[in-house]
């Protein structure tokens, strides 16, 4: 009205406005989202750089690793718990299949848990390749032993990359060969983008035993010295057994493999076959054997035939 600020002016004015509203609104959008990320990347952090309760024993024993696997009187618990296993002995020699079976909360999981260390035995002695357990450089033990669980963790990318995980520098013609022997290239190359499939998140895409599959062929180019099958395939379909079974054979091939499973086609097929009640071993021995002698084998093989 005082002739001050004129027409002109006053619609370039609501122009520059309009033209800075989106990247004010962009800049606080962002703004908020980098806020939010430095918060969670401290809390990742705390974690990635927390001190381990274990000795990782960088100038430990940094040398190839024959299969053997020794419990000597191994007894542990978890923190403030009763023992979960007591007193545990058995040799297992190179190359051999051994099938672990017993009751839930029998200790399976556990002694596989301290074979590659995951925690520190109380008493006793474990010699993996006969070397102590703990006088192994811990990075180079877990290094040359795969476990394999019922839950598989598959990342959301590619086929070829979730089979390249942990083996980075594979070629597409190693990951490809990996798949083949584990029986997963047929269902691989069904996908219209084959090896580039992207899976999704924690493998979402695919079923059960696909995803056993996938984590064979992680195993088959890896190439460990020491397979570890966790209850690996308690959910798969009586299809896909068959296929399943082939792969493990073939993954047992030249290396020792530890087979925790209620599946009776795996158990009969172990060179060795370890009962445990209650923490403890009761009995170790064929399949056959442990028919006749082992009455806890016969409940635990009734209860699954």
């Amino acid at each position: 009205q005082r002739g001050i600020i004129g027409v002109g002016s006053v619609v370039e004015f609501n122009g520059m406005l309009l033209l800075f509203q989106f990247p004010t609104f962009a800049a606080q959008f962002a703004y908020s989202n980098v806020s939010t990320g430095l918060s969670s990347a401290g809390r990742i952090l705390e974690i990635l750089n927390a001190e381990t309760e274990l000795d990782q024993n960088k100038a430990g024993y940094d040398g190839p690793l024959d299969g053997s696997i020794e419990f000597e009187q191994v007894t542990f618990s978890y923190t403030g718990q009763t023992p979960a296993l007591e007193a545990v002995s058995f040799r297992i020699e190179p190359g051999q299949t051994v099938a672990l079976v017993g009751q839930t909360g029998a200790g399976k999981s556990t002694i596989a848990k301290l074979i590659n260390r995951t925690y520190d035995i109380d008493a006793g002695q474990i010699k993996i390749g006969g070397v102590e357990v703990r006088n192994w450089n811990l990075e180079t033990l877990r290094r040359q032993i795969s476990i394999i669980e019922q839950d598989i963790y598959l990342f959301s990318r590619t086929i070829a990359e979730n089979i390249a995980f942990g083996c980075p520098g594979a070629s597409r013609e190693e990951i490809i060969n990996a798949a083949k022997a584990a029986q997963a290239h047929e269902f691989i190359m069904a996908f219209k983008d084959g090896y580039d499939t992207v899976v999704g998140g924690r493998g979402v895409t695919l079923s059960g035993g696909q995803r056993q599959r996938i984590a064979l062929s992680r195993a088959f180019l890896t190439n460990p010295s020491i397979l570890i099958l966790d209850d690996s395939t308690s959910a798969i379909d009586s299809a896909t057994e068959d296929q399943i079974q082939q792969a493990i054979e073939r993954a047992a091939q030249g290396r020792t493999t530890l087979l925790i499973t209620h599946r009776l086609s795996q158990i009969r097929w172990a060179d060795l076959i370890i009962v445990l009640r209650k923490g403890r071993v009761a009995m170790v021995g064929s399949h056959e054997t442990l028919l006749k002698e082992s009455e806890a084998y016969r409940n635990i093989f009734a209860r699954y035939d």
